[in-house]
Order: structure tokens, then C-alpha cells, then sequence
């Protein structure tokens, strides 16, 4: 699914880059087999062949973007979670198909309800004051020049406080949207190289002629 970026983010945070994966007419379930094999063999990478999260760069790009507010970036804390010998949710195949790629390439994600969206994406800059319902149900007020996405009804996610409620995954969602989020200093390459991740793991469930599409900028 196509989006935009406005100007004022790109001056803002000239690095970033941003990235959408579709994946069209698969029924969520509550898990697969392939996927649960999948998360053991991601567990064991992690904890035998990842660089502490202090010494790698994709993570430390992002601990950058994070230290402004005084925050840790989220991915950090869930690698670490699991090199002390945590394993991964199981949530449904759409969110663990995001889920293992996002720990697997550090790569900040969010995934949505396409069917729950309302009119054009935009990237934006975040006003001070501004509110919308979280995964918890909780309101979150944003903060000044956080990035944002937006739909015509309101926000979609922030990189500080993650993905609204509005457009989340759940049980009845066919249609899932990713959005790889990477406002500084991630490659091109790299970003590919993720929602590619996300399209082989739903493919692990759903059968290599699943329709997919990708957007970058």
C-alpha cells in the first residue's frame, strides 16, 4: 500500500526511510506449525550468534532516535529478553510473522488492518498534545517531532509509543499492512531485506502465490 512523506519529516530526520508490506486475502490464525519452528530458530540465533544490543548498529541507530525523549528503544529490551532465555509470544500468524522478522533484522515494525484504514497514509511530525488509543486501550499523548503515521481519521502509530488501537490486528483481519519505520541512518537495502523477511515467513503459512506488495521511500 502506497504512502506519502511529508517534506518537514525528510528535513527533520533527512536519513529516513520508510517501508510497506501488503499481504492480500489470507485469514489471520491463531498460530502454524512452520511458525512456531521458525521462533525456536530464531531464539537460538539470537542467543548464539547476535551481538549484544549495545554493539550493534542497526539497534544503536535507533537507540539514537530514542535517547532524545529518554526512552530505550523497544527492540533492545526484547533481545535481550530473549537471550536470558525468554521465548517468543504466540499471538497469531500475522503478528508472529511480523514479530520474529522485526527481532530477527532489529528493524522497528508496526502491523495494521488495511480494511481498518481511512483514506491516505501520510508520515508526518508529531504536534505536541495530540492523542490517540493504544494497543492497551490507554490514551497516549504525543510528543513534538516524533514521527507519525496518519490516515484522513487520525493516527496510526508513532515510533515512540507504537501502533493505535484503531487499525491493529485481530482475529478477523485478511488483509495485514506492515510498516518497517526508519527514521535514521537504516539502508535502503536493509529495509527490503525486512518486509522481504515478513513476505517468506507469511509465505511459510499461506503458500508462495500469496499476493504481496511493497512500497519504499
Amino acid at each position: 500500500m502506497e504512502f506519502s512523506v511529508r517534506s518537514e519529516v525528510i528535513k527533520l530526520y533527512p536519513t529516513a526511510i520508510f517501508g510497506s508490506q501488503t499481504i492480500s486475502n489470507q485469514q489471520n490464525m491463531n498460530t502454524h506449525p512452520n511458525i512456531e519452528q521458525a521462533k525456536r530458530l530464531i531464539e537460538k540465533k539470537i542467543r548464539e550468534t547476535f551481538p549484544d544490543p549495545e554493539e550493534d548498529p542497526i539497534v544503536q541507530s535507533y537507540a539514537g532516535y530514542f535517547d532524545r525523549w529518554g526512552k530505550t528503544y523497544p527492540i533492545e529490551f526484547q533481545i535481550k529478553s530473549i537471550k536470558k532465555g525468554r521465548s517468543f509470544p504466540q499471538v497469531s500468524t500475522h503478528v508472529d510473522c511480523m514479530f520474529m522478522a522485526e527481532l530477527e533484522n532489529r528493524i522497528l515494525t508496526s502491523g495494521h488492518d488495511r480494511d481498518a484504514i481511512q483514506g491516505g497514509l501520510v508520515y508526518d511530525l508529531a504536534d505536541n498534545g495530540v492523542e490517540y488509543v493504544k494497543l492497551n486501550g490507554k490514551k497516549q499523548v504525543l510528543v513534538t517531532n516524533d514521527v507519525i503515521l496518519r490516515d484522513d481519521e487520525g493516527v496510526l502509530a508513532s515510533v515512540l509509543f507504537g501502533p493505535a488501537a484503531r487499525t491493529s490486528i485481530n482475529k478477523e483481519t485478511v488483509n495485514p499492512l506492515y510498516f518497517a519505520w526508519c527514521p535514521v541512518g537504516i539502508a535502503y537495502e536493509t529495509v527490503e531485506e525486512h518486509l522481504s523477511t515478513i513476505t517468506q515467513y507469511s509465505k511459510s503459512v499461506y503458500g508462495d502465490k500469496i499476493e504481496t506488495a511493497r512500497h519504499i521511500i
